[in-house]
């Protein structure tokens, strides 16, 4: 355990801090103030809520710096806010403020160095109605866990990043290492990072610039995502908005609706909800159980599965295509001549048109009118099946 350098020094001594650790307590010299304006951000425990705000007092803001080398911080607040900022080189500072109820003495809020950890907490908090906000400045890529109880929580130019803020908003950026982050309802905010691992339990999230891979839980808040290499992104029932995915993309939506513009291979199950996806790289497979699909410019295997509601894909130059639309209409415009297509309306009308020819072409309009006016032939490598269950079928040229 190494010894902590604490400065400016108090004005007198007094015995030895025990090696290791320091303690800041309330002294007779600060001057304790009635909170006023900052009553509302105390914290009241779930469960413990009186019917009347407590009295709250808080001590004043106290900075002091640790001279040993840290490579890594583990913060604890107990509802106050806390802010990770970085400098390179550092060097580490650490400023507190201590928010209790007049009916208690402050807290004493410790700190241990060991072996390169930097331990922040006031242990009295977990079960007294304090807290402590915490500024701490540390050196670029120390690796950080914040636990702030309801508090916002704010980290910038770390390594990897644990934070749990149990309701309060997160905003992190600029996180090298790998980044998880449980929001507890609140929102969360991430800018260029590496892997990350976000949950927000019912808040919104937006994340820009992750360069590894994103997972996105949101319990039913909206998902803002775009510069990211691959996301899995799981919005509960929240709106979901995704570009300029690099990689694969997969969205599960619950009857949230899903926009794409911009990704890999990707594939999409809104639960009802509507989908929009334009430039897709790769292969694009989704399922809407009755929400409306539009898709435009994908280049990989086209399968969709509207559920009853209607399908409009255009510039498509995917080699093969299956589409149910189950009572939906749907049409299909293709750029570039495929290989094979399958459409199944459950009766609704189905409109194509493709380039080139001849194909061999099946149609079952179940005695509706069907309109065929492209070149075909039994033996053409490139096929077209239809089949409408009463719609309307139409196959034209592109």
């Amino acid at each position: 355990m190494q010894p902590l350098t604490v400065s400016p020094a108090p004005a007198s001594r007094g015995p030895r801090a025990a090696r290791g650790r320091w303690i800041w307590r309330a002294s007779g010299a600060l001057t304790i103030i009635a909170l006023g304006a900052f009553g509302s951000a105390a914290v009241v425990r779930a469960g413990s809520q009186p019917s009347w705000p407590a009295p709250v007092t808080a001590v004043p803001t106290r900075t002091v710096t640790v001279a040993q080398p840290v490579s890594a911080l583990n913060v604890q607040s107990y509802g106050a806010p806390i802010k990770v900022t970085t400098v390179p080189g550092g060097p580490v500072q650490v400023a507190e403020s201590v928010t209790f109820s007049s009916a208690d003495s402050p807290p004493a809020v410790t700190a241990v160095d060991s072996h390169g950890l930097l331990t922040l907490a006031a242990p009295a908090c977990a079960n007294t109605g304090c807290s402590v906000g915490f500024t701490v400045t540390v050196p670029s890529g120390v690796t950080v866990t914040a636990v702030s109880y309801g508090g916002a929580v704010t980290v910038a130019g770390t390594g990897a990043a644990n934070i749990d803020s149990g309701g309060g908003p997160v905003y992190a950026t600029s996180v090298s290492g790998p980044l998880s982050v449980s929001a507890g309802g609140g929102g969360v905010t991430v800018n260029d990072a590496a892997d990350a691992d976000l949950d927000s339990g019912g808040g919104p999230v937006t994340a820009t610039g992750i360069s590894g891979k994103l997972t996105v839980q949101a319990d039913g808040g909206g998902v803002t995502v775009s510069r990211a290499r691959s996301a899995t992104i799981d919005s509960g029932g929240g709106p979901v908005y995704a570009a300029g995915i690099s990689g694969p993309l997969t969205v599960s939506a619950e009857g949230g609706g899903v926009t794409v513009s911009g990704a890999g291979a990707t594939r999409v199950d809104s639960g009802g909800g509507p989908v929009t996806a334009t430039t897709i790289r790769g292969p694009l497979s989704v399922t809407a159980d009755g929400g409306g699909v539009q898709a435009d410019g994908v280049t990989g295997a086209l399968n969709v599965g509207t559920g009853g509601g209607p399908l409009s894909a255009t510039s498509i130059t995917s080699p093969t295509a299956t589409v149910s639309g189950e009572g939906g209409d749907v049409t299909l415009g293709f750029a570039t001549p495929p290989a094979s297509v399958h459409v199944t309306t459950g009766g609704g009308n189905a409109a194509l048109s493709v380039p080139g020819g001849p194909y061999a072409v099946a149609i079952d309009a179940g005695g509706s009118v069907q309109t065929v006016l492209i070149a075909t032939s039994p033996d053409a490598t490139r096929s077209i099946s239809v089949s409408t269950d009463g719609g309307n079928a139409e196959i034209g040229p592109a």
